[in-house]
Protein backbone atom coordinates (compact mmCIF):
# COMPACT_ATOMS: atom_id res chain seq x y z
CA UNK A 1 0.00 0.00 0.00
CA UNK A 2 1.60 3.51 -0.86
CA UNK A 3 1.44 6.59 0.70
CA UNK A 4 -1.64 8.90 0.26
CA UNK A 5 -0.60 12.39 -1.12
CA UNK A 6 -1.34 15.22 1.32
CA UNK A 7 -3.80 18.11 -0.29
CA UNK A 8 -0.74 20.41 -0.52
CA UNK A 9 1.06 17.81 -2.37
CA UNK A 10 -2.13 17.40 -4.90
CA UNK A 11 -2.40 21.28 -5.23
CA UNK A 12 0.93 21.50 -6.31
CA UNK A 13 1.03 18.15 -8.43
CA UNK A 14 -2.55 19.61 -10.11
CA UNK A 15 -0.66 23.04 -10.17
CA UNK A 16 1.72 22.14 -12.58
CA UNK A 17 -0.86 20.30 -15.10
CA UNK A 18 -3.12 23.15 -15.35
CA UNK A 19 -1.14 26.16 -14.88
CA UNK A 20 1.05 25.64 -17.75
CA UNK A 21 -0.14 28.10 -19.80
CA UNK A 22 1.77 30.93 -17.49
CA UNK A 23 5.31 29.67 -18.47
CA UNK A 24 3.84 30.11 -22.16
CA UNK A 25 3.13 33.86 -21.02
CA UNK A 26 6.41 34.56 -19.64
CA UNK A 27 6.04 33.72 -16.01
CA UNK A 28 8.69 31.93 -13.82
CA UNK A 29 7.92 28.76 -11.93
CA UNK A 30 5.91 27.27 -10.33
CA UNK A 31 8.05 27.81 -7.30
CA UNK A 32 7.00 25.64 -4.02
CA UNK A 33 5.45 28.09 -1.17
CA UNK A 34 3.81 26.44 1.62
CA UNK A 35 1.33 24.54 0.82
CA UNK A 36 1.35 25.24 -3.31
CA UNK A 37 3.23 26.75 -5.03
CA UNK A 38 3.54 30.48 -7.00
CA UNK A 39 4.74 31.87 -10.32
CA UNK A 40 6.29 35.45 -10.82
CA UNK A 41 6.55 37.65 -13.43
CA UNK A 42 5.73 40.83 -15.42
CA UNK A 43 5.46 42.43 -11.99
CA UNK A 44 3.26 39.82 -10.40
CA UNK A 45 3.00 37.19 -8.33
CA UNK A 46 0.79 34.57 -8.22
CA UNK A 47 0.43 32.10 -5.08
CA UNK A 48 -2.04 29.27 -5.12
CA UNK A 49 -2.16 27.20 -2.12
CA UNK A 50 -3.97 24.56 0.46
CA UNK A 51 -4.89 25.89 4.16
CA UNK A 52 -6.77 24.54 6.83
CA UNK A 53 -7.61 25.86 10.38
CA UNK A 54 -9.53 24.82 12.71
CA UNK A 55 -11.34 22.15 10.15
CA UNK A 56 -11.94 25.01 7.87
CA UNK A 57 -10.10 23.33 4.35
CA UNK A 58 -9.44 26.10 1.47
CA UNK A 59 -7.62 26.59 -1.92
CA UNK A 60 -6.52 30.30 -1.99
CA UNK A 61 -5.27 32.14 -4.96
CA UNK A 62 -3.77 35.58 -4.79
CA UNK A 63 -2.14 38.10 -7.28
CA UNK A 64 0.39 40.54 -5.64
CA UNK A 65 2.21 43.30 -7.62
CA UNK A 66 5.68 43.06 -6.96
CA UNK A 67 7.81 46.01 -5.44
CA UNK A 68 4.10 47.42 -3.86
CA UNK A 69 4.11 46.97 -0.05
CA UNK A 70 1.07 48.39 0.26
CA UNK A 71 -1.67 46.98 2.04
CA UNK A 72 -3.85 46.91 -1.14
CA UNK A 73 -0.84 45.42 -3.42
CA UNK A 74 -2.43 42.07 -2.79
CA UNK A 75 -6.15 40.35 -4.46
CA UNK A 76 -7.71 36.71 -4.44
CA UNK A 77 -8.40 36.10 -7.97
CA UNK A 78 -11.92 35.45 -7.00
CA UNK A 79 -12.43 38.64 -6.46
CA UNK A 80 -10.66 40.07 -9.82
CA UNK A 81 -12.50 37.77 -11.55
CA UNK A 82 -15.61 39.87 -10.28
CA UNK A 83 -14.06 43.42 -10.68
CA UNK A 84 -13.26 42.14 -14.42
CA UNK A 85 -16.90 41.62 -14.90
CA UNK A 86 -16.14 37.65 -15.68
CA UNK A 87 -18.17 36.52 -13.45
CA UNK A 88 -19.33 36.81 -9.40
CA UNK A 89 -17.51 35.92 -6.82
CA UNK A 90 -19.37 32.98 -5.49
CA UNK A 91 -17.95 31.52 -8.80
CA UNK A 92 -14.92 30.80 -7.62
CA UNK A 93 -15.32 29.16 -3.63
CA UNK A 94 -11.81 28.13 -1.87
CA UNK A 95 -13.85 25.70 0.17
CA UNK A 96 -12.11 22.30 -0.39
CA UNK A 97 -12.88 19.58 2.33
CA UNK A 98 -12.03 17.10 0.42
CA UNK A 99 -9.52 16.21 -2.73
CA UNK A 100 -11.88 16.49 -5.21
CA UNK A 101 -12.93 19.85 -4.41
CA UNK A 102 -9.34 20.54 -3.76
CA UNK A 103 -8.57 19.63 -7.75
CA UNK A 104 -11.66 21.53 -8.66
CA UNK A 105 -11.05 24.46 -6.80
CA UNK A 106 -7.31 24.31 -8.28
CA UNK A 107 -9.05 24.02 -12.22
CA UNK A 108 -11.54 26.66 -11.43
CA UNK A 109 -8.43 29.06 -10.42
CA UNK A 110 -6.77 27.86 -13.59
CA UNK A 111 -9.67 28.60 -15.96
CA UNK A 112 -10.13 32.13 -14.35
CA UNK A 113 -6.71 33.23 -14.78
CA UNK A 114 -6.37 32.66 -18.18
CA UNK A 115 -9.56 34.38 -18.43
CA UNK A 116 -7.71 37.46 -16.31
CA UNK A 117 -4.57 37.43 -17.77
CA UNK A 118 -5.10 40.18 -20.00
CA UNK A 119 -6.21 42.69 -17.40
CA UNK A 120 -3.57 41.68 -15.18
CA UNK A 121 -0.91 42.06 -17.78
CA UNK A 122 -2.79 45.61 -19.20
CA UNK A 123 -1.99 49.30 -18.33
CA UNK A 124 -4.39 49.15 -15.32
CA UNK A 125 -3.39 46.21 -13.42
CA UNK A 126 -2.41 48.18 -10.55
CA UNK A 127 -5.99 50.04 -9.81
CA UNK A 128 -7.79 46.83 -10.89
CA UNK A 129 -5.74 44.65 -8.02
CA UNK A 130 -6.31 47.81 -5.02
CA UNK A 131 -10.00 47.74 -6.19
CA UNK A 132 -10.42 44.02 -6.30
CA UNK A 133 -8.44 44.06 -2.71
CA UNK A 134 -10.62 46.95 -1.00
CA UNK A 135 -13.65 44.11 -0.97
CA UNK A 136 -13.58 41.71 1.28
Amino acid sequence: MGKRETPEEAVRRLGREVFGFLTEAGFAGPHEVDGGFSYSGHGLRITIYYSCWKNEAEVIATVRILGDSGPKARADIAQLYAECGLGAVNHLPSHAGSARLNGLRVRAFATALEALLPHLLGPRRTALVHRASAHP
